[in-house]
């Protein structure tokens, strides 16, 4: 396969668009094994680093397999015409931060309604558990925003809407990015991010007496709230 060296001011994101464009030229299929990642970072003339960084994104977006060890694989996956489309946008192209927030609070606010109709046993257990994090995490930013991701993610999950579950995997990389934004900001006025775990709480005990239109407007208002603050 022939990449192209990638521009220096360029970043992971032309790296993604390149191994992408292979996919679809049909230079590269479904479990066709990529070059090593010295070769490969060599080729495209950009570091490992990021390398690493755009493979993992194109992990994310389910169209590659890492195994540890054994190289990085194209998956055999039926991409719908619906979530590839978004995803590859979402990932190789400027995100207009407005449009994104838009999309965010739409998107989770209907999740946590049909999540407090349709959420298991379990799926409370996991939602519990990564509030538990964010409240023991919460003196470290990096750790806290992870945490809070993965239980915005667990709510998606027990809407138990496969639909809207993918939709969020494809923002998944850029809403990291704005809770790690907005948790400085948030941080400064509200200690230890205690207001915004209380906040955390609420959605999830709203959730789990199944108060679907107390979860849905808790949700919006928490998004609400970080979208005024990044403003």
């Amino acid at each position: 396969m022939q990449f192209e060296k990638v521009k220096p001011r360029r970043t992971y994101q032309e790296v993604l668009k390149q191994i992408n464009n292979l996919i679809i030229e049909g230079k590269l299929s479904p479990g066709d094994r990529l070059m090593g990642e010295r070769e490969m970072a060599a080729e495209l003339g950009v570091s490992r680093t990021t390398l690493r960084e755009a493979l993992r994104t194109m992990e994310l977006l389910g169209l590659v397999e890492i195994k540890p060890g054994g190289g990085t694989f194209i998956r055999d996956v039926q991409l719908d015409y619906v979530i590839n489309p978004l995803a590859l946008a979402l990932s190789v192209e400027p995100t207009r931060l407005d449009e994104l927030w838009e999309i965010r609070i739409t998107l989770e606010a209907e999740c946590a309604r049909l999540a407090a109709e349709r959420a298991s046993e379990e799926s409370l257990r996991w939602i519990a558990h990564a509030l538990k994090d964010m409240q023991r995490e919460h003196h470290d930013l990096d750790a806290y925003a992870k945490a809070d991701m993965r239980f915005h993610y667990m709510v998606a999950q027990a809407s138990q809407n496969t639909l809207m579950n993918r939709l969020l995997q494809t923002l998944v990389v850029h809403i990291f990015e704005l809770i790690k934004r907005a948790g400085p900001l948030r941080f400064s006025h509200d200690i230890g991010g205690l207001h915004t775990v209380r906040e955390h709480v609420a959605i999830y005990e709203a959730i789990s007496r199944h108060d679907s239109g107390e979860a849905q407007s808790l949700m919006r208002r928490h998004l609400e709230e970080a979208r005024n603050e990044l403003a």
